[in-house]
């Protein structure tokens, strides 16, 4: 497997070419473009519910 750079500036983050293998995206985690629009929802609510004593 090659190795692939923690930040990758010439990557595509486009959401056909989003792969877990082998694939090129900057390694960013972008919410504005998501395949489920119910996810940008869902990660809120969670963000929002998980607190650290």
């Amino acid at each position: 497997m090659p190795l692939t750079p923690i930040f990758n500036p010439e990557g595509d983050d486009r959401i056909e070419n989003r792969t877990v293998w082998f694939g090129n995206t900057t390694n960013l985690m972008q919410l504005n473009d998501v395949r489920y629009s119910w996810a940008i929802s869902l990660y809120q609510q969670m963000r929002e519910n998980f607190w650290i004593n």
